[in-house]
């Protein structure tokens, strides 16, 4: 029996031993499952084995000995089998300890390998997002750096301009457009095309016309599909000072064509350098119509541009206005018209005094015709004694004088008149 119990806590250990390997790895458990089924076979056979010594002893006493032989070899066998037993078992709990271990390892290298990935990732989602922010630093950095280097050379350049020295002028309004013209920053390329428009300005004032158009179209053609309001109203100044540089080279019919695609690209803008240049380019076209004797159609085109813009407020728009009116009322008196002038409107759009300086000057000129006009001469001249206007000209009017087929008296009353207005508003 001590024999016996002895196997049974021995086998009492094993099974732990085979708790412990199932816990570990599956793959042990399948081990170990197959080796209780052999123990449970064992002890089956030990059972057997016992019962029989049991019956042998009550009915053979005198094999006593050769029972406890039989027994004692038993229990060694026992032995030894419980013994390989836990070596088996011990054997399988280390090799399902090592390919837990092994398991673990990979699944570890694994879980460490992604972790890096994510690590790597995300900092290089940080690297690339502290290069960009360093790099846009720089950006803005280079950027208004060169923003101050061309304020500088454009500065330089405009004091080369108003001193006459256009040589100088254009050697720096190339250097700035050969540098910068690419430019995607919208500060830099307002000012490349300002330093186009000042460029056609020079050459025009060097009479290098066909430079002056050139760099106007290149202006144009170049920026015509930008939608930045400065832009546009940069590239309407271009086309209408394209009119002037072609009107300076007697092109009068390239010039209103240039004029005419100005007007209908753009009468409808409502930004108010763009109605400027719409407004001037009408009053252009309306003195080159007058200076056709295509009267109808300046008259037309004054009309147009007053009912059009008669209630604008850019002040750039209102001049060109007052020019309408001023122009039209020269025409009615040159072509002995009765006068049409809106007395209301001239007040309301006229806010300086030069301006309605002329609307009055040529008010005498009208009456001019009838009689004497001394008197309004000299409270005119009174009134506007500080007021210049070298832009208006008195081609025209010398010219309507000279054509006129009035009273002799009458003429060198009207031209008596030009001179003095003349040489008032053309006083330095």
């Amino acid at each position: 029996m001590k024999t016996l119990i002895f196997l049974l806590i021995t086998l009492f250990f094993a099974t732990i031993g085979f708790a412990e390997v199932t816990h570990q790895s599956d793959e042990s458990n399948k081990k170990i499952e197959k080796i209780e089924e052999k123990l449970d076979t064992t002890k089956e056979e030990l059972t057997k084995y016992t019962q029989i010594t049991e019956d042998t002893k009550e009915r053979v006493g005198d094999i006593n000995s050769s029972v406890d032989r039989f027994t004692t070899a038993l229990s060694v066998f026992g032995v030894l089998v419980t013994i390989g037993l836990i070596f088996v078992a011990w054997s399988s709990r280390n090799s399902a300890i090592q390919e837990a271990r092994i398991t673990s390892q990979d699944e570890a290298q694994k879980l460490l390998d992604k972790w890096v990935k994510e690590k790597e990732k995300v900092f290089a989602e940080k690297e690339k997002h502290f290069e960009e922010i360093m790099n846009d630093k720089i950006k803005l950095f280079e950027d208004n750096v060169d923003v101050k280097t061309i304020q500088i050379m454009f500065e330089n350049a405009v004091n080369y301009d108003s001193n006459k020295k256009y040589d100088e002028a254009l050697k720096i309004y190339d250097e700035i457009i050969r540098s910068y013209a690419k430019s995607q920053n919208e500060t830099i390329l307002l000012k490349v095309i300002g330093t186009m428009l000042n460029k056609g300005v020079a050459l025009g004032e060097k009479k290098r016309y066909g430079d002056e158009i050139k760099t106007y179209d290149e202006l144009i053609t170049s920026y015509e599909d930008s939608k930045v309001n400065m832009v546009i109203e940069y590239i309407t100044r271009a086309m209408c000072n394209k009119g002037i540089s072609l009107i300076q080279q007697n092109k009068d019919d390239e010039a209103i064509k240039v004029y005419e695609k100005l007007i209908s690209m753009y009468k409808y803008s409502k930004i108010g350098g763009v109605q400027e240049e719409v407004t001037k380019a009408m009053v252009n076209k309306g003195a080159i119509l007058s200076k056709q004797d295509k009267f109808d159609e300046a008259f037309k085109v004054y009309d147009e541009l007053i009912f059009t813009f008669k209630d604008a407020e850019a002040k750039g728009v209102i001049k060109q206005v007052i020019s309408a009116i001023q122009n039209k009322l020269e025409l009615e008196i040159i072509l002995d018209m009765p006068i049409t002038i809106d007395r209301t409107l001239i007040e309301k759009l006229n806010q300086m005094p030069k301006d309605t300086a002329i609307v009055n000057m040529l008010l005498i000129f009208q009456n001019a015709k009838m009689s004497l006009q001394d008197p309004e001469l000299q409270s005119w001249l009174e009134k506007y004694k500080d007021v210049k206007y070298s832009d208006w000209g008195f081609d025209e009017l010398e010219g309507w004088i000279e054509k006129a087929t009035y009273g002799e008296d009458v003429k060198a009353r009207i031209k008596g008149y030009i001179e003095t207005f003349k040489i008032h508003l053309h006083r330095e």
